[in-house]
């Protein structure tokens, strides 16, 4: 038997040669179905991808302000100045724009107890008055999706928000 008859002869060589067009690869029809599970897949995902930009904002702009009442609390027990460096935020401006903790109550004077600060009043009281924030105002042209600002109270701690969609700040305004 020559080379190439034992070749012909061979099972895999015969499977090979007696296929016929057609028996091999997807058909029009699996392909086409597969394109419609991947349609639909898509339909379902990409609205759920739509807003993580916009929580992504809300998101950083509510733990930054967290962290800087955190800050001037620390250091207010600590006696020391009373300044924050103001972030820079994609969406959202921070307020006050000068780094002042509790608003514009920033200077020890030498005659406080330590960690009191001088008031507007210009005496030693130490206490943030009920108004004294910290304030993130959306900036122009973010999405009107997200809320239009949101603040932290030096004093309480307190946590609101205002305007937006409800997603990122509920109808009480408290997040």
């Amino acid at each position: 038997m020559s080379a190439f008859s034992a070749y012909l002869s061979n099972p895999k060589t015969q499977k090979i040669l007696t296929r016929k067009p057609g028996d091999e690869g997807f058909s029009l029809i699996e392909l086409v179905v597969v394109v419609a599970v991947l349609a639909i897949l898509a339909a379902i995902a990409i609205p759920a991808f739509t807003s993580i930009n916009d929580k992504a904002a809300v998101s950083a702009a509510q733990n930054t302000l967290v962290q800087i009442v955190k800050e001037c609390a620390v250091k207010k027990a600590n006696g020391e100045a009373l300044n924050f460096t103001p972030p820079n935020l994609n969406s959202y401006t921070v307020t006050p724009a000068d780094g002042a903790c509790m608003g514009n109550v920033t200077i020890p004077r030498v005659d406080c107890q330590p960690g009191q600060l001088v008031g507007p009043d210009n005496l030693c009281d130490g206490t943030p008055t009920s108004d004294s924030k910290v304030l993130a105002t959306r900036k122009d042209g973010a999405s009107t999706e997200l809320p239009t600002t949101i603040s932290v109270s030096f004093a309480t701690g307190e946590k609101e928000c205002e305007g937006g969609n409800t997603k990122f700040c509920p109808a009480s305004g408290i997040w």
